[in-house]
């Protein structure tokens, strides 16, 4: 019997709330290629509050990608570093590029100011069919990447607001009134 493989490459995988791990929880992973022997994408709204000019002195040669801010993007490979360009065609097609050199990433973002950019430590990844398993598991909740509408998120907020879109019950409750001691 053959089995059939969905590939689920260029979605984002959003962790399920009750998903406790301590690299992965809340997490938002852009999965970049998903095929029968693994996957491998970057978490995108772990931003270090650096940027590449910060964490590497080789970037200041760069002016606008020595200003691009960097994301945790997994577990694998932390001393690698990878970088993203994505621009909003104004013919309604847009392009996104990843792994680019800083050479490349440097003159895409030159030639068009309105292109966004960043960049990534580590990558996360998976084993033949251990995605397929934690997704049949409800370990992530996998929707089609917008990357449009998720640059118009606060990273550290980027999570809830995904969850919250894609299923309203997990909309925060109103936060409890502070009690107050009753004087009698």
């Amino acid at each position: 019997m053959k089995k059939n493989y969905e590939d689920r490459s260029w979605s984002l995988l959003i962790a399920s709330p009750s998903f406790e791990d301590p690299v992965f929880e809340e997490s938002v992973i852009l999965l970049l290629e998903d095929t029968k022997e693994g996957s491998i994408g970057v978490i995108i709204n772990l931003p270090l509050e650096k940027t590449l000019g910060e964490i590497d002195d080789e970037f200041l040669k760069y002016p606008i990608l020595s200003q691009v801010e960097v994301f945790d993007g997994g577990p694998v490979a932390k001393n690698r570093v990878s970088i993203a360009v994505w621009t909003d065609g104004q013919d309604g097609i847009n392009d996104f590029s990843f792994g680019l050199t800083a050479e490349k990433a440097e003159k895409m973002l030159s030639k068009n100011p309105s292109a966004k950019a960043a960049a990534f430590v580590g990558y996360s990844g998976w084993e033949e069919n251990q995605l397929n398993t934690e997704i049949a598991e409800g370990t992530w909740l996998v929707i089609p990447a917008d990357l449009e509408s998720i640059s118009q998120f606060d990273p550290f907020e980027l999570w809830e607001e995904l969850l919250i879109s894609q299923n309203p019950i997990y909309q925060k409750f109103p936060e409890p009134p502070e009690n107050s001691e009753n004087e009698n």
